[in-house]
């Protein structure tokens, strides 16, 4: 059934009786929730009402039939508008049940949105021309569907007095505790500082030069999150790598082979323990998720569609998934008169519209995104020293929205010579440093104290060793101040006597 006029009825009276109550269901019932296929009757009398209300005036059925004879409708059966309201005015409504029937009527209007965007696809299928593009079909369907999701999120956005629902909330959070704010990634240092950086709704992003990791490090963390909550990953590719050589890296990460053996095909020639470990990468793998998808050059309007459309089909309404997006930046396509770094401000808006508001669950987000952004020239480390090293905003290339609207920022970067050379090689290749948390872990002290290196203050950061596009935790920079203080249980010249610092 796409109406049900029993239900638009009960729900008229209730307001006729209860106009007080009109803000509860204002913010996802309107005009158009009502049938209106041979008469505007209830549209009009919902829409009179609505304007009454906000008007602040008064409610009451003789003011009701007034405005409706002045539009000059007809009624069914040549009934006349006083006696047509007063027959509502007179129905039994249960006191506050309001809230309830303007439910029942949103799905039954939900039924009528979809019917109806079948139908528009329907003719615009079959008046498409055959020789349309695979892409553009999709799209045109894409466009039909979409525009109607949102008007089918029952949510409330009208403004609230927090205080009404303290109580209530914290004593439900303290009878039923939460261990994990979001998805826990696999470093442990990282967890603990910082918390989840892969909350539903939230974007983290990830800044380096060009060849520094930015890539290697999204995809491990996103495949490791994936593999321990059975939650799918979509990548987007920018342009950057093919199918193939994400595969041998990915596979080059999980069996422990060097890449090169996996890219050349040598690895059947190398020995049983590779043939061996490569050949159990396949029991790891299959129960994995991992979805690659090639945007270069699409718009960011096509990316999101794409988004939308994967979601839906692949992932099902409700359930959690993570965007991977590699990298931020801008199409080949001609951007008419935009700067560049306008159509990136316009991507990170678009994006994060998407995760935060269209695509929900019970009116909460549900994908977490990580992506990456190159840096700017103040970025560099080779052949600086340590002193000379930028570590701060300043290196974000294109766009401050990019630092205004992500949940989470870090800093990825080579060690400098002189860095490695003073802690020693223990302590990892690279260091990931935060520059934005908008939370934080159970560390608090750990991500915002600072940490006395020699005569010199420096903020916490953690450190990662790269080996072979895998990528392992090693302390952070507490850990390197006690190895270089004599701390007995860190000795950054033996890696093997360094804490377990992967182990969550």
């Amino acid at each position: 059934m796409i109406y049900n006029l029993e239900l638009e009825k009960q729900l008229l009276a209730a307001l006729i009786k209860e106009p007080d109550l009109f803000s509860e269901i204002a913010s996802f019932i309107d005009h158009d929730d009502f049938y209106s296929e041979e008469s505007n009757l209830h549209k009009t009398i919902f829409t009179i009402i609505k304007q009454s209300i906000q008007s602040g005036e008064e409610i009451d059925e003789i003011i009701i039939a007034q405005r409706i004879s002045s539009i000059g409708l007809s009624f069914e059966d040549n009934l006349n508008p006083s006696d047509y309201i007063k027959s509502l005015a007179l129905r039994k409504v249960p006191k506050g049940n309001l809230i309830k029937t303007a439910k029942e009527l949103k799905k039954v209007s939900v039924r009528r949105g979809i019917y109806k965007a079948a139908q528009d696809m329907a003719k615009q299928m079959k008046s498409i021309s055959p020789e349309t593009p695979y892409h553009e079909i999709i799209e045109k369907a894409d466009n039909v569907y979409n525009s109607r999701i949102n008007l089918y999120e029952i949510g409330d956005d009208s403004p609230v007095n927090i205080y009404d629902e303290m109580e209530e909330i914290i004593e439900d959070r303290g009878n039923n505790p939460i261990k994990e704010f979001g998805m826990m990634g696999p470093h442990k240092k990282i967890n603990e500082m910082y918390g989840s950086i892969l909350r539903p709704g939230n974007i983290t992003v990830v800044v380096a030069r060009s060849g520094v990791g930015k890539t290697q490090f999204c995809m491990h963390y996103a495949t490791q999150v994936s593999s321990r909550y059975d939650v799918p990953v979509l990548h987007f590719d920018n342009g950057e790598m093919s199918k193939e050589e994400l595969v041998m890296r990915q596979c080059a990460s999980i069996s422990g082979v060097p890449s090169h053996l996996l890219e050349s095909g040598e690895w059947r020639q190398a020995g049983e323990d590779v043939v061996n470990k490569v050949r159990a990468t396949w029991d790891k793998v299959k129960n994995l998720k991992f979805y690659y998808y090639n945007v270069g050059g699409m718009d960011v309007d096509s990316m999101v569609n794409t988004l939308k459309r994967f979601y839906y089909a692949k992932v099902g309404r409700g359930n959690p998934m993570i965007l991977s997006f590699d990298y931020i930046k801008t199409s080949n396509e001609s951007s008419g008169n935009k700067n560049e770094w306008q159509i990136v401000g316009e991507m990170v808006d678009k994006f994060k519209k998407c995760v935060q508001k269209d695509i929900l669950h019970d009116g909460l987000p549900i994908i977490s995104m990580i992506t990456s952004v190159q840096s700017n020239r103040y970025g560099i480390t080779n052949n600086r020293n340590a002193q000379n090293v930028v570590d701060d905003e300043s290196i974000v290339s294109l766009s401050d929205r990019i630092i205004q609207f992500c949940s989470h920022m870090f800093i990825l970067r080579n060690k400098t010579a002189d860095e490695i050379e003073v802690e020693g090689g223990g302590f990892g290749t690279h260091k990931f440093i935060n520059i934005k948390s908008r939370h934080l872990g159970k560390d608090i002290a750990g991500a915002l104290e600072p940490v006395q290196i020699g005569d010199s203050l420096r903020k916490n950061l953690v450190n990662l060793e790269f080996k072979n596009f895998n990528i392992t935790e090693r302390g952070d920079l507490r850990d390197v101040a006690r190895s270089l203080d004599g701390g007995a249980d860190i000795d950054a010249s033996d890696p093997d006597s360094l804490p377990n610092f992967d182990n969550v």
